[in-house]
Parts: structure tokens; sequence; C-alpha cells
């Protein structure tokens, strides 16, 4: 073979790697993945109780950049066992065989909608606890005609994470005793919760499913303070969430003219967590926002927060909701839009 020929045939092989460089820059681009999923949701009958398409595509990276999942959301009868599209998504990539740390680039999601949904309060926190994302995995969230879009990161859907969240069990316990945890002057209604949510973990006495103990209280305006613990379940999926176990006592406490005045949720090696995922769907979407919260973040300080300021993002498909709750802060693209999430990963 001739030079000439050689270096035409390496001329024409650098070409083609250029080509297919610049396709795979092309297809990797926000527009490619929104439009993935949208053809997916396309696709797919609607669930059977909320008749509500939601699809995620969990976009990898670095060496395995252009590679993807995809979940949608499944119904069961009894609402309490659907599970999300995102959920679904993040178990087939278990299976997928990622291991390394931070894998996941991006979560492209569309649904039905009219406007961009960002995932629920469980998805927020089961993305947020995947040793597969950071805390600054993007979210980017379209509606179907890719118009509109709400893009997030996992840290800004769900602030004060629990300290617990990226922790295994015996990590869990390890950091608890090795922080120096901020306390609370005595004498106050936050202090009285405080104490109290302590002394009832005891109660979450099931340590042979798992080690750490969980109570909740809550002071109100007329000085009481009600209390509950977490109930631990086998299947974990079938606890009981402490702060949703208030809800009767809220609701009586409410009809009485009584105001919640602060929640603290604390374990037994003193704690406190801001309310795991139900807990802040509970008081967000019932009309207890206004309630503060105690929690304890990465380095031991304590903060106290409004629990509407927990779910950034919450539905406000309702009149009641469009009047209560504050427009969070976005980064958006395209046409303006009041940023909305569904209950659970569903549409009312």
């Amino acid at each position: 073979m001739k030079p000439t020929t050689v270096l035409a045939a390496g001329a024409g092989a650098g070409a083609a790697v250029l080509a297919i460089r610049q396709l795979e820059r092309w297809c990797d681009r926000d527009e490619c993945w929104l439009a993935l999923a949208d053809r997916i949701r396309r696709s797919l009958p609607p669930p059977p109780q909320s008749s509500f398409r939601v699809v995620a595509v969990v976009a990898l990276g670095s060496r395995l950049r252009g590679e993807y999942v995809v979940g949608t959301n499944i119904e069961a009868g009894n609402l309490h066992n659907s599970v999300c599209a995102e959920r679904v998504a993040f178990g087939a990539l278990q299976l997928y065989g990622v291991r390394r740390p931070g894998a996941v680039r991006c979560i492209y999601i569309v649904t039905d909608a009219p406007q961009p949904i960002s995932p629920g309060a469980l998805c927020r926190e089961f993305m947020y606890s995947s040793p597969f994302c950071t805390p600054a995995t993007r979210v980017l969230s379209a509606t179907p005609d890719l118009g509109q879009r709400l893009d997030v990161t996992l840290a800004e859907l769900l602030p004060r994470a629990s300290p617990y969240c990226r922790l295994g069990a015996a990590d869990q316990r390890k950091w608890a005793k090795a922080t120096t945890l901020q306390t609370l002057p005595s004498g106050s209604a936050a202090a009285m919760a405080y104490a109290a949510a302590k002394r009832a973990s005891s109660g979450d006495d099931r340590d042979d499913l798992h080690p750490t103990r969980y109570g909740v209280a809550c002071a109100f305006d007329d000085g009481t303070v009600a209390t509950a613990v977490q109930r631990k379940a086998l299947e974990y999926g079938c606890s009981l969430d402490p702060v949703g176990q208030l809800a009767p006592e809220l609701a009586k406490k409410r009809r009485d003219g009584v105001r919640p005045i602060v929640v603290a949720l604390v374990d037994d090696l003193g704690v406190a967590h801001a309310p795991f995922a139900s807990g802040r769907a509970f008081l967000a979407e019932h009309g207890y926002g206004a309630t503060d919260v105690l929690c304890h973040d990465g380095d031991g300080a304590l903060h106290v927060v409004e629990a509407l300021e927990l779910m950034p993002f919450v539905p406000d498909f309702t009149d009641h909701f469009r009047e209560t709750i504050p427009k969070s802060p976005t980064r958006s693209m395209g046409k303006s839009f009041r940023p909305v999430s569904p209950n659970n990963g569903h549409a009312p």
C-alpha cells in the first residue's frame, strides 16, 4: 500500500471518529434526554389509580456517558404501595451493575402535567441517600412539549437532609457518638419538645430490625406536648413514620383552636432530624407548614426552620395551596410557571 493511501485511510478513520464523537455530544444534550423520556411516556398506558404518567431517565456520566436506565410510576390498589418513577429507575440502576459513587449525572423527568413536575418527597429522599448521586446531582423536569423546565439539584429539593441520610446503620451510630451536638437552653417550647421526643424514642425498641430509635414530640401553644414513636416493621417500607402518627392529635388540637408551635424528631442518641419524607409531606400538605421543626446539621449545629421550608416545589394544584405556599427559587428556562410537585410522584 502506498504511503498516500495509508494517510488517506488514516484521515478517513480520524474523520469517522470525530463524527461519532460529535454525534455523541449532540445526543448527550438535555433536549435529547428529555425527548427520550417523553417518547417513552407516550408509549405507556396510564397507571390505574391516578391516570398520571411519570417517566424518569437516569443518565450516567464519566466512562458510562451515554448510558442510562429508565423508570415509570407503578401503582397498586393501596396508594401506600405505589412506587414512583425515580425509585423504579434506581432499582434498575442497582441491577445494571453500577458501583461507582456519583455515577448519576442527571435525572430527566417528563410527566402528563402541563407544568414541570419535580419529584415527590419519597423520591427526593431516596435519590439523595443513594451512593450513585451526590447532593449536587441535577434533576431536570419538563413539560411534554419540553417548553417549560425546572432545573434543580438534589440538595435544593431536600433541604436540611438528615445527617444519617447517606450513612449505613453502624456509621449512623458512630457519627452521632463522635459529633458534639448543639443543645437548647432549657425552658423553651423547643427544649420541651426535644426532651420529650428523646424520651419517647425508647419506645421504638425493635433493635433487631434496626438499631436507631426515633421519637417525635409536638409542643402546642396551650402548653401541652404530644409524642409518638417510629414503629419498625420487618419489611422496612411497612414501618410507621413517627411524625405521621401525630396526625390525630394535631387534627384534634386544630378543631379546638390550639396551634402547634414546634415539632422535634429525635433519635435515642440525641440527634434532631428534620422530618423524613412522609412527615415532610404531611406537615406541608395538610396545613402545618408554619410549624417550626428542629434539626441538627452535619456539623452538629442545631437549626429551627419552618416545615414548609423543607418541601420546596410542593404541590399547588388546589386553591388552598396557591394562597398558602410561597414560590420557591428556581433556575428555569422557557415560559414562566409556578413551581409544582406531585403528591408522592402522582397527580392528586
